[in-house]
């Protein structure tokens, strides 16, 4: 089952994001157990070259959806990053209604948006097939994180064909003046989670946040969220490498 198939069947799905440069480090990561990795290409180190070969590296092993977070919300890099086989587009720093509604028009095909037609990768098997699940299949999360952006939820939230609200918790921390790098504890960025779950299920959306940890993951579960991204493959590496050194000198 897919990571959407997981979701929209009431679920829960942990992802990780992908940020090297590394066809086998994603690799590595799709052989891990995560419901799908989320390829960064806002912070991580990841063109638009590589990135189709990484998900065609996913793909290929079968166990884990391919996403990508593209660089902005912008339609030319949700279009390309479906084309090439993304099954899900996050797109960061959305604010409003309107930049919630032109991420749906990028990544669905008309009537319910304005994706152009060009499924190179993604439709190599079955193009027709493609297009007609596409717009059923293809998971699409606007990012909550700024102080517009979560004054402006209820309307975000309420954007047609929108999946999932996904919250950056250190950029939305930051914004509320509260910067909170870790499990937020402070009480209104806590206040704020909770509020961001809460409308996105009023909503008939599906509330994500980026986490720090497993502790975190299964903390914000109990506020309602229903997926989650832990750490990245960077932090693993520094944790794995910094574990087995002090391990080593004891």
């Amino acid at each position: 089952m897919s990571a959407v198939q997981t979701l929209r069947a009431g679920g829960f799905a942990v992802g990780t994001m992908v940020m090297t440069d590394s066809m086998l480090t994603a690799e590595v990561a799709a052989r891990s157990g995560f419901d799908f990795l989320c390829l960064d290409r806002q912070h991580g180190l990841i063109d638009d070259a590589l990135l189709w070969r990484q998900i065609a590296a996913i793909g290929a092993i079968g166990k884990a959806s391919p996403w990508v977070r593209v660089p902005w919300n912008t339609a030319a890099d949700a279009m390309r990053a479906l084309d090439g086989g993304a099954t899900g587009i996050i797109a960061p720093m959305v604010n409003n209604r309107d930049e919630a509604e032109a991420l749906v028009r990028a990544c669905r095909y008309p009537p319910a948006g304005e994706r152009s037609w060009g499924p190179v990768r993604a439709g190599l098997d079955d193009p027709f097939g493609y297009t007609e699940r596409a717009n059923d299949e293809i998971f699409v999360a606007a990012m909550i994180e700024t102080k517009d952006g979560y004054e402006n939820l209820e309307d975000i939230a309420a954007a047609d064909h929108l999946d999932a609200l996904f919250v950056g918790p250190n950029d939305l921390s930051l914004a509320l003046g509260h910067w909170q790098p870790a499990m937020p504890t402070e009480d209104g960025v806590v206040t704020a989670l909770k509020r961001i779950a809460e409308v996105a299920q009023a909503h008939g959306k599906i509330a994500g946040i980026h986490c720090s940890d497993a502790a975190m993951a299964r903390a914000v579960r109990d506020w309602g969220y229903r997926f989650v991204t832990i750490a990245a493959d960077i932090a693993f590496l520094r944790q794995a490498a910094a574990a087995t050194v002090d391990d080593a000198r004891k």
